[in-house]
């Protein structure tokens, strides 16, 4: 039998890893990453919740060009996908029981709106216990309201 040895890749751009590169970004940040990755994303990753980070590196290993965390000039947004002009909120479930939170969400959807973005509202739980069916719901959002393949790596 043949051995193959397959590389590890960077969860974030693809790239092999080296050993020592795994071991270190899997104990600082819980994720495999590249040095130069690891340093893009270090505060990103240790702010976001986990269900966002989730979604994040699921909808990259699909070949989705989405941003953790990407600020404008009003807003971060939680997970973006430019191409597509589609924002992506994790929603964390007491923002809906809290009056002021409610408001300022719902202000923060017609800001995006208005420069031609769509956001989605992804419940925490959705992607805690059911992630694919997530992941293949934005999916199908995007080949439905986008041109083909404008939110896809290049």
């Amino acid at each position: 039998m043949r051995n193959t040895h397959v590389p590890h890749l960077c969860l974030n751009c693809n790239e092999a890893l080296t050993a020592p590169e795994i071991h270190l970004s899997v104990n600082r940040l819980g994720h495999p990453l590249c040095t130069p990755c690891q340093h893009d994303l270090k505060t990103k990753l240790e702010q976001t919740s986990r269900e966002t980070v989730k979604l994040y590196f699921l909808l990259k290993k699909r070949g989705i060009a989405v941003e953790l965390e990407k600020d404008d000039s009003q807003n971060s947004i939680d997970i973006a996908i430019v191409n597509a002009k589609v924002n992506i909120e994790v929603d964390k479930p007491q923002t809906s029981y809290n009056r002021a939170k409610a408001i300022d969400e719902l202000k923060r959807r017609y800001y995006s709106f208005e420069k031609g973005y769509y956001t989605l509202q992804i419940p925490n739980a959705l992607v805690a216990y059911d992630q694919d069916d997530a992941v293949s719901f934005i999916e199908e959002f995007l080949q439905v309201s986008c041109q083909p393949r404008s939110y896809y790596h290049c």
